[in-house]
């Protein structure tokens, strides 16, 4: 485990990285405690890049995992619900947490 994030936190079961605690029995973020609401999807999308946090995530692959169905869709659909995380996430100062790899898809990092 690196420096930034670990697979289990001191409460129990969640997911840390960074700022960001993922509480996957109750399906809610929390920056620095403060709690951020979430779509499903949204919390998701977070949930499995907290879980795999140096994995580059290509769109088909945030989609199959989080929608659970074979790639179908455009581009933007995962487009649009990343951006709408990073809108939610601006506020606590942690949306540059996920990051664009240009040709690919997402990564956490910043």
């Amino acid at each position: 485990m690196g420096p930034h994030w670990g697979a289990t936190s001191p409460c129990g079961g969640g997911l840390r990285y960074r700022n960001w605690l993922l509480d996957p029995e109750a399906r809610t973020l929390a920056v620095a405690g403060v709690p951020v609401p979430l779509t499903a999807h949204e919390f998701d999308i977070a949930a499995l890049l907290v879980r795999r946090p140096t994995k580059v995530f290509t769109k088909q692959e945030i989609f199959e995992q989080v929608w659970a169905e074979d790639y179908f869709v455009e581009d933007k659909t995962i487009n649009v619900h990343i951006s709408n995380l990073r809108a939610k996430l601006r506020p606590t100062g942690t949306d540059t947490y996920i990051e664009t790899v240009w040709g690919i898809g997402f990564k956490l990092g910043g």
